[in-house]
């Protein structure tokens, strides 16, 4: 089905709105597809599913989920149609098949009623090439559905040369060029009307449209600028709310610079490992009681030599840059091995790049392996002689170099890659003095084809790979099919910190967002997270050399993009931190919650900590003895236990000392999470009691107030003295 087919089945049966009468809308239903799958409908107008092969069903939700909202119904011989009446408070409504959905069996319906109005920015960063012009414009449009009437207002300035040309092309993405619709008159500004005709209408509501000036230097085309659907302004207008779990948080490390994730072995409960960003792997006593905060560290592992000069404007300044990530292997306490993701120097041939011909990169993303030689010894540290080099990429910008790396449960390496800086994942304009490229026109994150805006599965222990240091799971979603072999998933922008749930094995990750909306996804194999044609759930607008912005009009989007399982917008933050699912029990009311947090509020070290509650729902820690964080908050942590760690500085940058690890935990006594010490937790404690280094169960490790492996009169103390305050 080309495009023009696809555009028209999009939205044509909105377009001609008869006022008084409704419209019934057949949508086929056959084998692993719904044909049309995108229908543009009225309210009142009537969705008429019908069965023409296999079992199915038409459920309503996103991500495979029933929303609970319109819709669950089986399509088969059996039941054979199912009509469902268009309502008028929702704007679009998505929808599933609910045993095909994993095959793509998706489908939209767009509600739509009254002029849809448009914006035009015209530039030389939209042409395809781009063309570097001061020339640049501005335009509005206005769409009536009723009447399929196109009226617009254009006015631009600056031109190179004399204009001999101005039209209305389409249909075609940001990354193609179309033949003209409608001529436009030479001058500025141009004003007028035309009526469209169906398939027109169709395409430029499928935002498949765009305004091109040309002048006598540039023929093909000088300034150019999408026709496209208004920004949304305010995407999530309420607040986060305030949850109900209360948290106490406890320096476990101080002194440090910029700490930015935490882990340890799987069979090593005593110690937790820091790496912090200017290069250096920290290790911190956990257990053994009594605890004491601020406990010194022991170098593990210094990789500074080998960092890039961080600071992108020079000391004491931002830098997304560093050592970013480490991870045991698990079997580590057999074989001694660790993995580090840090940013080099351009020094040595990629194994993976996206550069231009004879253009350098700004740095490279560099995955090494380690060795301890007595992993069993406490006192052993990482062989400075031991680093193999797994592999190494280019990295176009200083930014989004997400840097996680975990360990699945299947023991394979996964990876987590940012698209590779700067903005809107395009090649254009400029970015602190340098041209920005590296990601081509449709970016590095819709491009399965390259390892950037995206998370790998790689086999550390394995040769097969095209650098011969290892190995490519037979399992990747690529493997035999178009696409990188390495890829487990991709559509990221920056998805910084990555975590399985040790119970469920689901993968997490935060991705950062550009302008409006930072997001968390549960990741599977194969997936397409959505950016750049995505900024959360909503369509994101390349808007050449403005911001780019999301909106919620329904655009042309392929159908496979898969939409977060929460977000929250910039009213709240700036760069999400991904985190882990709680599976500790110094916080019972945590058990099974996803913990993560937001960078910053206002870039002013005022970072935030979240958890998803039920219906994966955002709210925000209330924190005992304090209002806020007060800190920058740059990672998560958490041990072999499932306890979990808050990385954090009061500078926002890798320099100087104010880097502090905290530990998560309720107030002493507080077993409840309620924020306060009462009656209740004093019974609780009564049942919990087990005398001097008894065995404690998990269900009471709360309990265990002094930490010194039992429940005494000693943990009675801390609780009376916490009673009532």
């Amino acid at each position: 089905m080309n495009m023009r087919t696809w555009a028209l089945e999009l939205v044509l049966t909105a377009l001609i709105v008869v006022p008084a009468r409704s419209e019934i809308h057949e949508i086929g239903v056959r084998d692993f597809s719904f044909d049309p799958p995108v229908v543009n409908a009225a309210p009142g107008d009537t969705i008429r599913w019908v069965w023409e092969g296999g079992h199915h069903t038409v459920t309503s939700g996103t991500n495979c989920a029933h929303d609970g909202k319109h819709f669950d119904e089986p399509i088969s011989e059996h039941d054979p149609m199912h009509e469902f009446p268009v309502p008028a408070d929702v704007s679009q409504i998505p929808y599933f098949c609910e045993p095909h959905c994993g095959e793509g069996m998706i489908g939209i319906i767009n509600v739509q009623a009254g002029p849809v109005d448009f914006i035009i920015n015209l530039d030389g960063f939209q042409e395809n090439s781009p063309v570097s012009t001061p020339a640049t414009g501005t335009g509005t449009a206005t769409f009536d559905a009723a009447t399929r009437e196109l009226s617009w207002h254009i006015e631009f300035q600056g031109l190179l040369a004399p204009e001999n040309a101005a039209h209305f092309h389409g249909p075609a993405g940001p990354c193609a060029n179309a033949s003209p619709i409608i001529h436009l008159p030479l001058g500025s500004p141009k004003v007028g009307s035309q009526i469209l005709t169906e398939q027109q209408a169709a395409d430029l509501m499928a935002g498949l449209w765009y305004v091109n000036v040309h002048s006598t230097m540039h023929s093909g085309g000088e300034i150019r600028g999408r026709v496209a659907p208004l920004p949304l302004d305010d995407p999530f207008p309420a607040p986060l709310a305030t949850g109900d779990i209360h948290i106490r948080l406890e320096a476990l490390a101080t002194d440090l610079t910029a700490p930015n994730w935490g882990a340890s072995p799987s069979e090593d409960e005593s110690r937790l490992f820091v790496n912090d960003q200017n290069g250096t792997l920290w290790v911190f006593p956990i257990a053994g009681g009594p605890y004491s905060a601020g406990q010194p560290g022991t170098v593990f592992l210094d990789v500074s030599s080998r960092l890039v000069s961080l600071g992108i404007g020079g000391p004491n300044s931002f830098d997304e840059r560093g050592f970013l990530g480490f991870a045991f292997h698990p079997d580590y306490m057999e074989n001694g091995k660790l993995y580090t993701y840090a940013s080099e120097p351009a020094t040595a041939a990629p194994d993976f790049t996206t550069m231009p011909m004879g253009v350098s990169p700004n740095h490279q993303s560099v995955i090494l392996e380690w060795v301890v030689p007595d992993p069993g010894n406490p006192k052993s540290v990482v062989d400075p002689g031991s680093a193999r080099e797994l592999l190494r990429i280019d990295k176009p910008q200083f930014n989004h170099n997400a840097g996680g790396m975990v360990f699945g449960p299947d023991e394979m390496l996964y990876i987590s890659l940012g698209d590779g800086g700067a903005r809107d994942d395009r090649d254009d304009g400029m970015s602190l003095g340098v041209p920005i490229v590296g990601h081509g026109c449709g970016g590095n994150g819709q491009n399965n084809a390259t390892i950037l805006g995206s998370i790998i599965r790689i086999d550390p222990d394995g040769a097969d790979s095209a650098n011969g240091e290892y190995g490519i799971p037979a399992g990747n979603p690529f493997v035999g099919q178009p696409g990188l072999d390495e890829i487990y998933a991709y559509g990221f922008r920056n998805p910084f910190r990555l975590s399985f749930d040790s119970m469920t094995g689901e993968l997490y990750t935060g991705d950062v967002g550009q302008n409006h909306i930072e997001e968390i996804n549960v990741v599977a194999s194969g997936g397409n997270y959505g950016w750049r044609h995505k900024e959360g759930s909503f369509p994101f607008i390349f808007n050449g050399n403005l911001p780019g912005y999301v909106t919620d009009h329904p655009i042309q989007l392929p159908a496979e993009l898969i939409d977060p399982i929460a977000q929250y917008d910039h009213d709240e933050g700036i760069a999400v931190v991904g985190g882990f699912v709680y599976r500790g029990f110094r916080v019972p009311p945590l058990q099974g919650k996803y913990v993560f947090g937001e960078f910053a509020r206002t870039s002013s070290n005022d970072g935030r900590l979240f958890y998803l509650d039920d219906g994966d729902v955002i709210h925000e820690f209330p924190l005992v003895g304090q209002d806020e964080l007060g800190f920058s908050l740059l990672g998560m942590g958490e041990d072999s236990r499932g306890e979990i760690y808050a990385m954090v500085n009061g500078t926002g940058t890798p320099f100087g000392t104010t880097g502090l690890v905290l530990r998560i935990r309720t107030r002493p006594g507080d077993g409840d999470a309620d924020g306060d010490v009462d009656q209740e937790n004093y019974a609780a404690f009564v049942d919990c009691l087990t005398g001097p280094g008894g065995n404690v169960p998990s269900s009471c490790v709360h309990m265990d107030l002094d930490e010194n492996g039992g429940v005494s009169l000693a943990d009675f103390a801390v609780l009376q003295n916490a009673f009532g305050n």
